[in-house]
Formats: C-alpha cells, structure tokens, sequence
C-alpha cells in the first residue's frame, strides 16, 4: 500500500519549528477572527447556553475559522514556491486505498463504542448531546451538522495531515511525526474527558499511518469525515430515540 515519498522536486518544506509557528499562526488567527465575527454577529444579545458546548458557536466559529486557517497555511506553501494543493498532500489516493481505509475507520469505530461500552461509559458525549439540543432549539442543526461532518474534517486534515505534517514528517522521522501530530491533534479538543482524547489520538495515528502510506490528504479527509458522520448518526439515535 506504500507509495514513494511526496516529491521534493520544489524548494525544501518549511523546516519544523517554521512548520509549528504557522500552524499555531493559522489556528490561533482562525480562532480570533471567528470570535470577532461572532460578537459583531451576536450584537448585545447573550445566547442561553452559549458555551463551548453552544451548537450555533460551534457551527459559526467553524464556518469562519477553517478558511482563515486554509487562507494561511496555502499562502506558507506558496512562500516555498509549491502547488498548493502538492504541499499539502491534496491528491487522489487509489482505490485499493480507499477500501482499505474504509474498513479501518469501521472496525475503528466498532473498537472504540465497544471500549466506552465495556468502561460503563456513555456511547455519546455530553458535549455531543449539548451542541445538537443547543443548534435544534435555534434552529441551526443543519448548519451545526455540515460544519462538523465536512467542514472541520477539511480544516483539520489540512491544517494538521497536510501542512504539519509535511514540514515535520523529514525522511526517517516519520513515525515521530505521525505521533507528535496525532498528539497535538487530541490536545486540541478539551472539549472531551481524557478518555475521548485517547480516542481521538488513536484515531489520528491511524489516520496519520494512511497519510504516511497513501500520501494523500485527500484520503485522511475522507476518513475523518466517514468518523465525525458515524459520530453525528449516533448522537441523533440518542437524541431521538433515547433522550
């Protein structure tokens, strides 16, 4: 299932600690221009239950944030003379690929429900249940939905799978690359206990095995959107059939 390293056929990558100070540029910038938008947006009006757990901030931080930090890491690739979409591992993986991964994000997704199940722990997340009670009450599951099922596993594949990792997956330091990311990727979301941030740094070894043996961004997308939908179908069998 290897495939050649990515081509360095243009000026070197960005070097690690260049690599680590856009990427936090990137995220922290996307992060203050959606606040700024959402209080303009807001106004005076405060929204009951407008936390970190609040459907509508979600979806809207998400919405404005993941095209600034899109907008920032393509312009880094651009300052080192690459394609775009070279630089961040956007190409097309094989089909074999694709199948493969497939049957990894199921079986992942098994092992994880049954691990939460075995511990007595509850399947979906009170985070999960707050954002989808939150967004229905003001209307905006659709929107919260699009943001978390497509728009985030985008931004973070690309962001994270794509720019970080090719400025810090050097030859030789890729399994140490796949692991730094893969923990800054489940540092991110304290969102969740720690158990869901175990997952969550599993889940981002796997996915960055298969950015490491495809060399394609393209397919990690995929499979983190295929984990954030299983995710959002479970929350809405809680929410309609359990709540």
């Amino acid at each position: 299932m290897s495939l050649p390293p990515d081509s360095q056929s243009h000026d070197p990558p960005w070097g690690p600690a260049a690599t680590v100070a856009w990427t936090l540029t990137a995220l922290l910038v996307g992060v203050l221009v959606a606040t700024g938008f959402y209080a303009i947006w807001a106004g005076d009006e405060v929204r009951p239950g407008s936390t970190m757990s609040d459907g509508v901030l979600i979806a809207f931080g998400t919405f404005i944030s993941t095209p600034v930090q899109l907008g920032i890491v393509i312009f880094a690739a651009q300052l080192r003379r690459w394609p775009p979409a070279d630089y961040l591992g956007l190409v097309s993986p094989r089909r074999v690929e694709m199948m493969i991964a497939l049957g990894f994000i199921i079986a992942l997704n098994l092992v994880f429900d049954g691990i939460l199940y075995a511990a007595g722990r509850e399947v979906v997340p009170t985070f999960q249940v707050e954002a989808w009670r939150t967004a229905v009450d003001a209307g905006w599951l659709p929107w919260l939905l699009l943001a978390i099922i497509v728009v985030a596993p985008v931004g973070e594949e690309v962001v994270f799978r794509g720019f970080l990792y090719r400025g810090l997956a050097k030859p030789g330091w890729e399994v140490h690359a796949i692991g730094a990311i893969a923990l800054a990727w489940a540092l991110l979301h304290i969102q969740y206990d720690w158990l869901g941030m175990a997952q969550i740094f599993l889940a981002g070894l796997v996915l960055g095995w298969f950015r490491w043996a495809s060399g394609s961004t393209l397919l990690t997308i995929a499979m983190h959107i295929l984990i954030n939908l299983q995710s959002m179908i479970e929350t809405w069998i809680k929410m309609e059939y359990f709540s």
